[in-house]
């Protein structure tokens, strides 16, 4: 189990691509840069991380207001990550909202409260290409 940050930071550093994965790499490599040879070539993998919602979380944990956050891409978050961090950046410096989606929908949900996302209005539906 995944319980402090040694063990996360030993997971993710133990982790491999497969040799599947290696090979397709290569070959869109080979179409993409075919006239470019690399001194050497090196892999790495990334973290998913999902919410409940499939949308990130972008606001203030706790009633506070001291502490916010800007995590969850579900699997698209460099695609949205100048957006994703124009947005926490309003929020943390207390700027008006000005996403054509409600803040709401992007409330972080505390751990623990899994039928927090239920509340949510049930008709809004990831935006194309999220998980």
């Amino acid at each position: 189990m995944l319980d402090d940050v040694q063990a996360m930071n030993a997971w993710y550093a133990a982790q491999k691509i497969t040799p599947a994965q290696s090979i397709f790499l290569k070959k869109v490599w080979d179409v993409l840069l075919a006239d470019f040879t690399p001194v050497s070539i090196r892999h790495a993998c990334c973290i998913v991380e999902k919410t409940p919602t499939c949308y990130p979380y972008i606001g203030h944990v706790g009633d506070e207001k001291n502490f916010a956050v800007a995590v969850g891409g579900n699997g698209h978050g460099a695609r949205g990550s100048d957006e994703i961090g124009r947005l926490a950046a309003n929020v943390v410096l207390g700027r008006a909202w000005d996403a054509p989606i409600d803040q709401s929908i992007f409330t972080p949900i505390p751990a623990g409260d899994g039928s927090a996302w239920k509340k949510r209005p049930g008709f809004l539906k990831p935006p194309f290409g999220l998980c």
